[in-house]
């Protein structure tokens, strides 16, 4: 029955039809934002200009990424949603992503896993849009956000169990994740806005969400002898274990010569 279940979940009904709507989809908004910000100007949101582009995922795919959602945004809205409500269903939706990795489920675990990191974006336009914004959800969404990255990194480190050096990477991925967000909000803590660096939360999901689902499809129209080692994914956790490690150090510090300067 479980091997059932796993053929089912890898199969094209979760792997490429998916893929073929959501890409045409992608594009199709990709080249109407490009040519809205041709003609009228690229649009500068004050998230954006807070969180910061990187060579990894510049300002103008996250421009794009937030006029994508805003529709949802306002839907959303229109439909009375709280945002602790859209924050606890991406919890429970990256949990259930994760479990599905862990066994091996990498084409139905990746699509929950970008439904689920649009609920947790969803959360804060919805939030300011009904003046619902404060510390406290702030507050909630982060912790949610810890917990749903930690259960991701841990289901591909349960998957790999096996294979100690892809074992370690997903470790260190994990590892590198939380230190990227815990010395932000340490600078924060003493007044320092240490946000250099690369591989901050939505760069992490967008390079694994991605490499899960072609994965996943790779798999499909390559299928592996044995136990699928998904190289793609294994490229991305380690892009992320090293340079989330590094921006961690990094931040580190220059908040140490910051303190040191007073």
């Amino acid at each position: 029955m479980k091997d059932e279940l796993l053929v089912w979940v890898n199969s094209p009904a979760t792997t490429w039809l998916p893929l073929v709507g959501l890409t045409g989809a992608l594009f199709a908004t990709l080249l109407a934002f490009g040519l809205k910000s041709a003609i009228h100007g690229r649009p500068h949101s004050a998230r954006v200009a807070q969180t910061g582009g990187t060579f990894l995922l510049g300002e103008f795919f996250m421009e794009w990424g937030l006029w994508v959602f805003a529709p949802f945004a306002r839907f959303a809205v229109r439909l009375g949603l709280h945002p602790d409500t859209l924050s606890w269903t991406s919890l429970v939706l990256t949990i259930a992503a994760a479990a599905l990795i862990g066994q091996g489920a990498f084409g139905l675990g990746g699509w929950l896993l970008l439904v689920g990191s649009a609920c947790d974006s969803l959360d804060g336009s919805v939030a300011r849009a009904r003046g619902l914004a404060s510390d406290a959800g702030e507050t909630l969404d982060a912790v949610i956000d810890r917990w749903a990255e930690i259960a991701t990194f841990f289901g591909y480190a349960y998957y790999y169990r096996d294979d100690p050096m892809a074992f370690s990477i997903a470790c260190a991925a994990c590892a590198g994740a939380v230190l990227v967000s815990y010395t932000r909000a340490k600078g924060e803590g003493f007044g320092i806005d240490a946000k250099m660096g690369t591989m901050q939360r939505h760069e992490r999901a967008a390079y694994l969400i991605t490499a899960t689902i072609l994965s996943s499809i790779a798999e499909v129209v390559w299928p592996s002898a044995g136990r699928p080692r998904h190289l793609l994914v294994l490229g991305a956790l380690a892009l992320i274990a090293i340079f989330a490690n590094w921006t961690g150090a990094r931040r580190t510090a220059y908040i140490r010569a910051e303190l040191r300067k007073r």
